[in-house]
């Protein structure tokens, strides 16, 4: 199915955030880390969640301190609408909500954008299963290729999720949005 493209919001570098941009959380997705951290910086801005991380490349023929940046936007009420939709699958079968057998992806509109959540054999690397969170409407781009015109999908492994915190994150998101905190 083709879904309407919106334009790509910009770039945050995590290092000086625009004004106006409320960081409301960090993970590290230690799978994909390596030596280094891959520190995952969540924002909350003009009704989005910017989730980015920015690393450093390595070193080519004298060319050091640059960097890349990868970065994920969601309406901030599809938040709420992630964690329920990844709490569809551990339903048992028979459940009215539970998702449905067979299915690996779930989409729903939340706003103007369509959102999914899909299942994954290595979504947190070699042999690691896990989710992304889709937005169908939004190109995924890096400040490095490969960009194209495949839908913006934020992979994370199971242990990332359930294990390091990052299902709790994204569960407080919700919650401090539904508060009315941002």
């Amino acid at each position: 199915m083709n879904y309407s493209k919106l334009p790509p919001w910009p770039f945050i570098d995590p290092d000086s955030p625009p004004p106006g941009y409320l960081k409301v959380g960090e993970s590290i997705d230690r799978a994909r880390s390596g030596t280094s951290p891959k520190v995952w910086n969540f924002y909350v801005h003009d009704d989005h969640l910017i989730v980015n991380k920015k690393v450093q490349l390595p070193d080519r023929k004298g060319r050091a301190g640059r960097s890349a940046i990868r970065q994920y936007e969601y309406p901030i009420a599809g938040v709420r609408w992630f964690v329920d939709t990844v709490e569809r699958f551990f339903l048992p079968p028979d459940h009215p909500n539970a998702v449905p057998r067979g299915e690996i992806t779930i989409e729903g509109p939340i706003g103007e954008e369509v959102l999914g959540v899909t299942r994954g054999a290595w979504f947190g690397g070699d042999h690691i299963p896990g989710y992304s969170f889709d937005n169908l409407n939004r190109i995924e781009h890096s400040t490095t290729p490969p960009d194209g015109p495949f839908c913006q999908m934020f992979e994370m492994g199971d242990p990332w999720l359930f294990e390091d915190g990052l299902f709790e994150l994204f569960k407080e998101i919700a919650q401090r949005h539904e508060n009315g905190e941002f």
